[in-house]
């Protein structure tokens, strides 16, 4: 997945637990060579870890396929894989760096920001190049991680787009928005992929299917339809 994924070594499967543990990059203390860690160091990273996991799904669905295949609709909302990207890019942006209280000073999210269509962050005009929004999520991701890795939980941030009794909230807060957001958008593009080129799974990395060969996916889907067909 585009510039941020990651080899076999910064994953663990535990028997008990399938979740990942992804101890290269954030350790937990559920590692056995993990350093020990504040309880509240310790959700931080696991929280950054599980959203980080979400931004590689997330470009590992925008992987090998056209320009047209990324911004074409397939669904009546109008949703796209190259249209989530963008979005994402532009609440990374919005909730952990505008949040506190920095400049974004990224271009296309001022113009996004400032214009007329309320649907312009979900599609990508034509005169756009792909790559450029594929960077625009890469540093909205870097220029998140900053801050997710310099400020404690605790931190506070305003949402100014939020109603007035919720706007004043914590890290700690939107890192679970965030993980909210990312996971259901990379849902979507789950869908979306499987419509375009069959390509179906989790992370490249972790797939997290069962090892059906092709002809075990034509039986399970007929298995399903016939049950729905009998209700």
């Amino acid at each position: 997945m585009g510039g941020r994924g990651g080899g076999l070594s910064h994953t663990t499967w535990c028997v008990k637990d399938p979740r990942p543990c992804f101890n290269h990059e954030f350790p937990s203390a559920a590692c056995s060579n993990a350093p020990k860690l504040k309880p509240m160091d310790e959700l931080k990273n696991q929280l950054h870890s599980y959203l980080t996991a979400s931004r590689e799904a997330v470009l590992w669905k925008a992987e090998a396929l056209s320009d047209y295949h990324l911004s074409r609709p397939l669904v009546p909302s109008g949703s796209n894989i190259l249209g989530i990207i963008q979005h994402l890019a532009c609440v990374e942006f919005g909730y952990f760096v505008e949040c506190f209280g920095q400049q974004a000073n990224e271009p296309l999210l001022t113009q996004i920001d400032g214009s007329d269509d309320m649907d312009a962050d979900m599609w990508v005009p034509t005169h756009i190049p792909t790559d450029e929004i594929l960077q625009f999520y890469r540093r909205a991701i870097s220029r998140a991680n900053e801050n997710i890795l310099a400020l404690d939980l605790d931190a506070p941030a305003t949402v100014s787009w939020w109603a007035e009794e919720k706007r004043n909230t914590t890290l700690g807060r939107l890192l679970i928005h965030m993980n909210v957001e990312t996971a259901r958008h990379a849902g979507q593009m789950d869908i979306i992929r499987e419509l375009v080129d069959g390509s179906i799974g989790d992370r490249k990395i972790s797939p997290n299917l069962p090892p059906h060969d092709s002809q075990g996916w034509v039986t399970l889907l007929q298995k399903i339809q016939k049950a729905a067909d009998s209700r």
